[in-house]
């Protein structure tokens, strides 16, 4: 991955918590309607070209930023797999809906994409949180339907693995 001007090398401790996630979601025996995914604010692809390196299809992945799409776009065709790359902002409208999805954002933004969640993914991938905010995250998204089922930590951070109720 070659991130250019686009945010995430996938160095960081929550996109490694992610993956984690991903791995034993894709090992799992997921009927066939569960392996769409969506990578919401998805900075330079990391996630969205690890999902379909998994055997996830079709993946789709969005973020505000072009230079994102740009490098998402760029990654995917790299790494030999495909992605469909959009423009949105998560702050005014949900994201491409698909059973699964990942969202590695900041704090702030995930309560937003909480509020703004009109119909919640069967399973959902969170991360980009301080472990302290962890909590305030996950009773978001329960607002919404959805529980959490899993959580990793590393260092000061956490990644969670919510599912629709």
């Amino acid at each position: 991955i070659e991130p250019a001007q686009a945010f995430g090398t996938g160095a960081h401790e929550t996109t490694r918590l992610s993956l984690a996630l991903l791995m034993e979601l894709s090992a799992r025996n997921v009927p066939d309607t569960f392996l769409a995914l969506a990578d919401w604010g998805c900075g330079s692809g990391v996630l969205a070209i690890a999902a379909a390196k998994l055997g996830f299809g079709p993946v789709l992945a969005c973020d505000v930023e072009a230079a994102s799409v740009a490098a998402t776009r760029d990654g995917a065709r790299d790494n030999g797999v495909e992605v469909e790359v959009s423009r949105c902002d998560l702050r005014r409208a949900p994201g491409p809906w698909a059973p699964t999805v990942t969202a590695n954002l900041v704090r702030p933004l995930l309560l937003e994409v909480a509020r703004n969640l009109e119909r919640p993914p069967e399973r959902l991938v969170v991360s980009g949180l301080l472990r302290a905010e962890a909590d305030e995250v996950a009773a978001a998204f329960a607002a919404r339907g959805m529980a959490e089922t899993d959580r990793r930590e590393g260092s000061e951070w956490s990644a969670l693995l919510l599912e629709h109720r």
